[in-house]
């Protein structure tokens, strides 16, 4: 019966050891662009859609997002 206690004990001391690694991790923010069919996105309504449900499908957390209707930024490409 004490090799049981030892277990659990040996169990639930990594499992409280992996919440202190989980208190280690931050937020890496990246910018991604994803080439769409002009014909499926082709005005701000759609590229809202797109971008939620292209996130949601990928886990992803979505904090903004651009479509650009004429060049205002050179890195942004049409």
């Amino acid at each position: 019966m004490q090799d049981y206690f030892d277990e659990v004990y040996k169990a639930l001391k990594e499992f409280h050891a992996q919440e202190e690694d989980i208190d280690t991790l931050k937020p890496l923010y990246i910018l991604i662009k994803v080439d769409v069919d002009r014909d499926i996105v082709y005005n701000q309504e759609k590229a809202d859609t797109y971008a939620i449900d292209h996130c949601n499908r990928l886990e992803y957390e979505l904090v903004d997002h651009y479509y650009p209707d004429d060049e205002q930024y050179p890195y942004i490409a049409k």
